[in-house]
């Protein structure tokens, strides 16, 4: 998975063919703060950079955009606020592997971790079959987006590349 990582989404060529999406990205960004300030209206950097980097990654990896303020983007950024308060917190079983197991089940931790994992193995199951449709419009090979790869090295390769990989990949 690493060889496959570096050689094929993170080669030099590849980050660069990302690039009109980037700018793309920065410059809708720019219009929005600009239009902001010049009503008076204050501008939270803060989101507008969050929101930014949400929707590059996007679609960098799914070839989608969010809009923000949908349901979908609501959905999502509240999904990954939900897994980074998750990760972070105090796990039991990291400290007292012995009998933290069951304090984190008996604390809900291991729900929860549950609930967050099945929403992203929905979310990637998603993205995938929308790639996997016959309707679906071929992109070139410079406009692959990350699961369009994966997906090309799946049906190419001799070696077994699971959608359970796929997914993995995408969440890292």
């Amino acid at each position: 998975m690493r060889k496959i990582c570096v050689l094929h989404l993170l080669s030099a060529k590849r980050v660069q063919s990302f690039a009109p999406i980037r700018e793309d990205e920065v410059s809708r960004m720019i219009q929005k703060i600009s239009l902001q300030a010049a009503s008076g209206s204050v501008v939270d950097l803060t989101e507008k950079l969050v929101f930014l980097t949400s929707t590059i990654i996007c679609r960098v990896a799914f070839g989608k955009r969010n809009e923000q303020g949908s349901g979908e983007s609501k959905l999502f950024q509240g999904m990954m606020k939900e897994f980074q308060s998750t990760l972070s917190g105090f796990y039991f079983t990291d400290y007292f592997p012995w009998i933290g197991s069951w304090v984190d089940k008996l604390t809900g931790r291991i729900s929860r971790l549950e609930k967050i994992y099945k929403f992203w193995d929905s979310f990637y199951q998603q993205r995938i079959d929308e790639h996997l449709r016959s309707g679906r419009p071929k992109s070139s090979t410079t406009e692959c987006d990350v699961v369009d790869i994966l997906l090309q090295l799946k049906q190419e390769s001799s070696f077994d590349l699971p959608l359970d990989h796929i997914k993995a990949v995408l969440s890292v």
